[in-house]
């Protein structure tokens, strides 16, 4: 090894660390500064940043998972509780959530309420019922727990897991006119 490679990896790299350290907290003050400040807007028509629904879509699909975990559905997903559960939909989460041919636009509501009609949930049932019991915070998803009963919302999560796979009859059901 040549002596200018020793005698450079035998100095202190202070400069670098102290510059390093100071990245590490200067960051998140500036961030939170910024977002003290007003800068950030916090209104529910502006597009938010792509980073701000990455972090908050992650964070939500993460605490769903983990308050989910060990989580059994008992019910069954007969036609009769699959039809129960589209009524509880169609009575207490369709006015938000949308009907069959129907969207509704959630009130101007943010984020945005999902069409589940249109776009079915993407989630385990254990995790919609975490959701629909509880709620979820900074949303308009109120939490359903002293509404419905828990069967209720087991009929219900398994009615939407089941939207795009319905039985015949439920989903005759589903379709017809209201």
């Amino acid at each position: 090894m040549s002596s200018w490679i020793k005698t450079t990896l035998a100095k202190p790299q202070t400069p670098f660390l102290i510059a390093f350290v100071a990245g590490l907290i200067a960051t998140p003050v500036i961030a939170l500064l910024v977002a003290l400040l007003g800068l950030i807007p916090m209104d529910a028509v502006s597009k938010p940043p792509h980073w701000e629904s990455k972090i908050g879509q992650a964070a939500l699909e993460a605490s769903l998972a983990r308050r989910s975990e060990g989580l059994t559905n008992p019910v069954d997903g007969s036609d009769a509780d699959l039809l129960a559960g589209m009524t509880t939909y169609r009575n207490d989460c369709a006015g938000c959530h949308g009907d069959y041919g129907q969207h509704r636009s959630g009130g101007g509501l943010y984020p945005p309420v999902p069409q589940f009609a249109q776009h079915p949930p993407g989630l385990t049932a254990p995790e919609m019922f975490v959701a629909a019991k509880n709620g979820i915070r900074y949303t308009g998803m109120g939490a359903w727990n002293q509404e419905v009963t828990d069967k209720e919302i087991w009929q219900t999560v398994n009615f939407l897991g089941r939207l795009t796979s319905l039985p015949p009859a439920v989903d005759k059901a589903w379709r017809a006119k209201r």
